[in-house]
């Protein structure tokens, strides 16, 4: 008796010692690593004061890459990672090295509670992988300043139509009326109700819509109405420099942590002239509906599936996306709305921002909410991705290429890879 109340004393004991092991989070960004630093605090005081959590934070192009070789080597694999829907992509073919979430979702006021459009971010073949982070409805950041300037209001380019029309009229040289780029193709074929993909991972099911709509863009490309910039994208520092910082864009399309964190971040210098408003709506026969909003990207939350200490990575996850102050303060720190909606019931939500002329941005985003496009995932979106990004964006608008060049294009190298891999020709 004496020998199994120690056997029993010392399995607790050594139990105890293994929940007491850090759980590894990896975090994409140091305002992320803030943000999580200060959550894990929070959450020692509500919920587990023994709960410890060695953050680490990679730049979200690093990620990847220490995510695959953590995965491949077996090495200082984290327990949690902050992982963008883009690169989790990738992990959809074979052995998933990720947690199988749906039946503690289910169980969950996530389950509820998280807007239903988001779910799919992470979701493949009916099995949900992760908890999506961020709202990323898309909008049409404005230069207020500029458009009373020139006498344009957002109720005079409401539909695409009436933005070509104004845009057309307003060009000049060194202003452009809308900077153009990459993420655009995708969030606009959104807006008309399509993808560049189906769940089954085939290419382009709709292409006369990814056409059409590639071609739209490459028109206000040739009548100035907007440019590729020629140093950096827009979501990085160089095209503030050349293009922002000099009066010479009027308007920027994209998501709700665009606005709150690159835009404001790289362009302090016209702090109170930047605006939020509706995408234009595409009247055309061939859309779907009339949505004013799209989305973009957008990060989540997985578990790996060798964790150890899975049970306390999930209660960790779900309280940091079900408490309300945990929600507040992730848009208040300038990282994105959560999509978590019985949070946005709190008033802190309602504060005016001053970098947008105090207007109530987070209001702006939540009435936009529910006319959100539903997202899929595929395990060829991170290759479309880069394909038109690094690839054949910029060459369709500059006129190199057609779109329906770029597509067959894409198409056949998305088959030479699969040759590569089984070994046949295509």
């Amino acid at each position: 008796m004496q020998l199994k109340s120690f056997s029993a004393a010392l399995l607790m004991f050594a139990g105890t010692v293994f929940s007491a092991k850090p759980v590894t989070l990896w975090v994409s960004s140091e305002a992320d690593l803030k943000y999580y630093q200060n959550m894990v605090r929070v959450y020692q005081q509500k919920v587990d004061k023994d709960f410890q959590a060695n953050i680490q934070s990679f730049g979200i192009a690093e990620m990847p890459d220490k995510l695959a070789l953590a995965v491949k080597s077996g090495i200082n694999t984290p327990d949690i990672v902050q992982f963008e829907e883009i690169f989790f992509s990738l992990y959809l073919k074979g052995n998933i090295p990720f947690v199988d979430l749906t039946d503690r979702i289910a169980k969950s006021p996530l389950s509820k509670g998280i807007l239903q459009q988001r779910m799919g971010l992470f979701t493949w073949k009916g099995k949900n992988y992760g908890v999506p982070q961020s709202l990323s409805s898309v909008v049409l950041w404005y230069r207020d300043d500029m458009f009373k300037e020139l006498g344009i209001t957002p109720k005079d380019i409401n539909t695409w139509d009436k933005f070509e029309t104004v845009g057309r009229k307003i060009a000049a040289p060194g202003r452009m009326f809308i900077a153009l780029d990459w993420s655009y193709l995708d969030i606009l074929v959104r807006q008309r109700g399509y993808e560049l993909y189906n769940a089954d991972g085939k290419l382009f099911p709709d292409s006369a819509v990814v056409v059409d709509t590639w071609k739209r863009i490459a028109g206000w490309a040739k009548d100035t109405l907007g440019i590729v910039p020629d140093r950096g994208s827009i979501f990085e520092p160089q095209f503030f420099d050349s293009y922002v910082k000099n009066n010479g864009v009027l308007s920027i399309m994209g998501p709700d942590w665009y606005g709150l964190d690159i835009l404001q971040n790289f362009d302090q210098g016209h702090k109170g002239n930047w605006r939020a408003m509706p995408l234009p709506v595409w009247t055309d026969t061939l859309s779907r509906g009339r949505k004013n909003t799209s989305s973009f990207s957008g990060q989540g939350l997985v578990i790996f599936k060798k964790s150890p200490q899975v049970d306390r990575c999930w209660k960790f996850i779900e309280w940091v996306m079900t408490d309300v102050d945990a929600n507040v303060e992730r848009y208040l720190q300038g990282n994105a709305i959560s999509p978590y909606k019985p949070a946005w019931t709190d008033m802190r939500f309602a504060r005016p921002d001053p970098f947008y002329g105090n207007q109530v941005l987070a209001q702006t985003f939540m009435d936009l909410a529910p006319g959100m496009p539903f997202t899929i995932q595929s395990p060829v979106h991170g290759l479309v991705v880069n394909l038109v990004r690094e690839q054949y964006f910029n060459d369709v608008i500059r006129g190199n290429t057609t779109p329906e060049q770029a597509i067959n294009g894409i198409r056949d190298q998305f088959m030479q890879m699969i040759s590569q891999k089984s070994g046949k020709k295509p």
